[in-house]
């Protein structure tokens, strides 16, 4: 009866509501699913239902999730027994099983049970942890050392999520190595040392996922390769071996901001039955589980608009990912999450490192000579948005209050204050009063185009007038 590690097993269950001592043995069957409304569905343990029961394996993350849908179906578990029984030999197994079952306060029976029984207890929900880390614990000498000082990091948005255990955005950080300092970009989190102390942990920035190197004991086929720089997901579990650690069951992913490879354990994933107002079929739910992608309409979001989505269990958001362009390949995502943050070059100027840590930490700065989406110059104001992780422009200066309607300009060269004026702060001279386009670098005058421009509307004005 005891299960072994590489086969397949299904779930028994015990159903004594119906009982009317303790020693009568409740109904058996096998668990079959669930059906679309979340209620537990069973057969007979017979060995021609073979094909409908739902079968697990040790290694694979199933039982974790079935357990936490099937306790939120009972008020009281404890009339329910569920015990474990290797799938190619049900009815046998179900037979040894009631006979234990009859004998249950028998020593040898207890101890027989124990062994293939599921705890209800091991899949209780658990309350989680939400407390912040204390502030007085961090060593911000240790942070200051790397160029990150506390008032960066809040500035930047990211302290809060450090001390909620998340991972930052890339973060510009400064490593001293001797007499040389090398700037770098990596995501960092807080975690807790062996000591119990709060220490950091640093993701760097990686130029390509190495995935030809063997993985916590795991070496990657060409096809497992591919999977994960086409999608981003490996799209399965495997097992992998962490050094001076038992092996564990993992779905893996790569981190899209840093290239890193991230495992997550499968017995730490809750996955819902139902998911947005839509409760997943069987099918669904188990390739779920195992880590492929499903495809899942008419979910219902926040704003109760209905949509679709394919999910699939990502192990960087440490749970389901909603992937709605599915079109567009890993590296196109990837792109397009590496452009947020402080871009190296931000609309064709090229950043330096010391303005890229000044947006990096919050502060406004006031760039000249951007290109707009039409080929031409501008000036503005940028800061970073907080909350969308991406620079965003102004035409004032945001950090001056408006009343006070004054602001603080980066001096201009003579030949560009006219550009500046009406481009940046919607001023005008008699020349440039009509011209509605930014004007080009050094330009003071309207152009011939512009000048049949400024005619036209002074035209249309005069008609408008008569009228």
């Amino acid at each position: 009866m005891e299960s072994n590690n590489n086969d397949n097993y299904v779930l028994v269950l015990e159903d004594r509501t119906e009982v009317k001592n303790e020693q009568e043995v409740g109904k058996l069957s096998v668990v079959s699913g669930v059906d679309d409304k979340g209620n537990l569905k069973t057969t007979e343990a017979v060995a021609a239902n073979q094909a409908a029961f739902l079968k697990f394996n040790n290694k694979d993350g199933l039982l974790k999730n079935f357990m936490a849908n099937f306790l939120k179906q009972f008020n009281n578990p404890t009339h329910f027994g569920l015990y474990k029984v290797l799938a190619d030999n049900v009815e046998q197994g179900v037979d040894n099983l009631r006979t234990m079952l009859q004998n249950r306060e028998k020593l040898e029976s207890k101890q027989q049970l124990a062994e293939i029984g599921v705890s209800f207890d091991d899949y209780l929900p658990q309350k989680k942890n939400t407390t912040a880390i204390d502030h007085e614990k961090v060593d911000w000498k240790m942070l200051d050392s790397l160029g990150l000082s506390r008032e960066r990091l809040e500035q930047s948005g990211e302290l809060e999520k450090m001390l909620n255990w998340q991972k930052s955005n890339l973060i510009t950080i400064a490593v001293p190595i001797g007499e040389t300092t090398i700037y770098t970009e990596a995501r960092l989190a807080f975690r807790t040392n062996d000591n119990g102390n709060i220490g950091l942990a640093i993701h760097p920035l990686r130029k390509e996922p190495q995935l030809d190197f063997p993985y916590m004991g795991y070496k990657f086929s060409p096809e497992e390769k591919e999977q994960l720089l086409t999608t981003g997901n490996l799209g399965k579990t495997i097992e992998v071996t962490p050094k001076n650690a038992e092996p564990f069951s993992a779905y893996v992913s790569i981190d899209p901001q840093t290239n890193e490879i991230i495992a997550l354990r499968a017995d730490r994933v809750n996955i819902p039955k139902e998911i947005k107002g839509v409760t997943l079929s069987d099918a669904q739910y188990k390739e779920l589980v195992e880590g492929k992608a499903v495809k899942v309409e008419g979910m219902t979001a926040k704003s109760g608009k209905s949509f679709d989505a394919t999910l699939q269990v990502n192990a960087e958001k440490k749970g389901i990912e909603f992937i709605f362009d599915n079109n567009r390949g890993f590296k196109e995502r990837q792109q397009q999450t590496q452009q947020q943050g402080v871009p190296h070059k931000l609309c064709g100027l090229e950043l330096s490192d010391k303005q890229r840590e000044a947006l990096d930490s919050g502060r406004t700065l006031y760039l000249k000579n951007m290109v707009d989406k039409q080929g031409q110059p501008f000036n503005a104001y940028v800061r970073m948005d907080k909350e969308q992780n991406r620079p965003r422009f102004y035409k004032w200066n945001p950090d001056k209050k408006q009343e006070t309607g004054k602001e603080k300009v980066v001096a201009v060269a003579e030949e560009h204050k006219t550009q500046v004026a009406v481009n940046n702060h919607g001023k005008t001279n008699e020349a440039t009063k009509d011209v509605k386009e930014p004007l080009k670098t050094g330009q003071i005058q309207p152009t011939a185009e512009q000048k049949q421009k400024q005619n036209e509307n002074k035209q249309k004005k005069s008609r408008g007038r008569k009228m």
